[in-house]
């Protein structure tokens, strides 16, 4: 008789918390349920992260196959099958166990100790981006007329990812009509006491950058030619050329206090300078080369994108109202946030970086295993997760075709307006005491 081949789903019942982070069961268990509820908090975040990852082209399909997954795994849960009923318990729940997700991520995340800091800063970037909604009239009403050509509603959503990890520390998904500042602010209160916040040219304001001073969070931030910046304001402290002030003509009428930041200038060979201005007063704090680095690690918030969008398939949502839209989104990111922290831990346990993955390799392995495919060469998931790395050939030309019709060519942001303060302006200024991080 021969010996049956083992599948993917006897593999990966030992492997099932390290699918998730280390979710247990015992996580869940401060979240009070209804005896006869069929949708748990766990049974619902398990569902939908693997609904986030799996790869049938409509949200049922989706849903009935991680259903049949999940009921040949556990099958001891009673699981529901209405559709309709597992996302009015994905709107009563998620309240209650976002929080608690979020926090068990960011604690896997900061065990992971060679990979957090540069200097003493732990950098976290942060852009916005924006996804494809159905065009449904509720949708199109929620986009207040902010959507693409024809009409196209959207969504709009802003991570903030630290970039040494390659993982999301936070997120906000909303309508098209919120900002990336706007979720920004709304983040600041996640973000650690130690940590620098990486954005680029879009970020840059006197609310925004005065939010997060009197926040005591640092920042970093690029500035181009909408930018005006005023030195020698005439205060006694001022010893360094790089001293700028971000005071425009409205914050000065209203008598509201210049906020004195550092000018950084990085000069790169054929390349125009990059113009960033950073709360971090002290150069020993962090230096021109620590700005040069982190401002270039801000484009992992883009591969995160590319990763989610992509990679994953969630370049546009399926849902036809807003806060269905929202909530797959919300989703979504989860799935791209989890599958990669599971992968990073394995890279990372076998001494690799974690800028080594590939999502591409470990969303299939998910896959794989959600067809409950037999798994190759007899690999447990963990052993699985661990192979999914990229290349290592050193290659002498790059890889996108000459061809490609569709790459963007961005103009680089033009120099910000930096004049010396006039005499009225320093008289103003000796009333006001200008706005720092201690």
């Amino acid at each position: 008789m021969e010996k049956e081949t083992p599948t993917w789903t006897d593999r990966i019942e030992s492997s099932w918390p390290t699918l998730f982070a280390n979710c247990y069961p015992a996580f869940f268990s401060p979240l009070s349920v209804r005896g006869n509820t069929d949708w748990t908090p766990q049974r619902l975040t398990w569902s939908a992260l693997l609904v986030g990852v799996s790869e049938q082209q409509t949200l049922r399909e989706r849903f009935s196959a991680v259903c049949k997954f999940l009921k040949t795994t556990c099958s001891h849960w009673r699981i529901g099958t209405s559709y309709d009923g597992w996302v009015r318990a994905q709107h009563r729940e998620l309240p209650r166990v976002l929080p608690l997700v979020i926090g068990k991520l960011r604690e896997h995340m900061s065990k992971m100790t060679r990979h957090q800091t540069i200097a003493i800063w732990v950098p976290l970037g942060v852009d916005g981006s924006d996804g494809r909604c159905p065009r449904t009239r509720a949708n199109q009403d929620a986009s207040s007329g902010k959507g693409q050509k024809e009409g196209m509603p959207l969504l709009s959503m802003t991570v903030m990812h630290h970039l040494l990890l390659g993982l999301p520390w936070a997120f906000r998904v909303g309508p098209s009509s919120e900002s990336e500042r706007s979720h920004l602010e709304e983040m600041l209160d996640e973000v650690p006491s130690n940590a620098l916040i990486v954005a680029d040219a879009g970020f840059p304001g006197y609310a925004c950058c005065r939010n997060m001073i009197e926040k005591q969070r640092h920042f970093l931030l690029r500035v181009g030619g909408n930018m005006h910046l005023l030195k020698d304001l005439g205060y006694e402290f001022e010893q360094s050329n790089d001293i700028v002030y971000l005071w425009s003509d409205e914050q000065q009428k209203r008598k509201q206090p210049p906020l004195k930041l550092r000018l950084i200038v990085i000069h790169e060979e054929g390349k125009r300078p990059i113009y960033l201005i950073t709360s971090v007063l002290n150069p020993d704090q962090l230096t021109l080369e620590h700005g040069r680095k982190l401002y270039h690690a801000r484009w992992g918030v883009e591969v995160f994108y590319r990763d989610t969008k992509q990679t994953l398939g969630h370049d546009g949502v399926l849902s036809r109202t807003p806060s269905n839209c929202y909530l797959e989104m919300t989703w979504a990111i989860l799935s791209a946030w989890v599958l990669k922290l599971m992968t990073v831990r394995q890279l990372v346990a076998r001494g690799l970086k974690p800028q080594k993955i590939s999502v591409a390799k470990a969303r299939d392995a998910v896959r794989r295993a959600l067809r409950n495919d037999s798994p190759s060469r007899g690999r447990s998931f963990s052993e699985a997760l661990a192979n999914c790395s990229t290349d290592n050939y050193q290659r002498e030309r790059p890889k996108a075709s000459r061809n490609y019709p569709r790459k963007k060519r961005h103009k680089p942001p033009e120099p910000p307006h930096i004049k010396s303060a006039t005499k009225a302006q320093r008289e103003i200024a000796e009333q006001l005491t200008p706005l720092t991080i201690a």
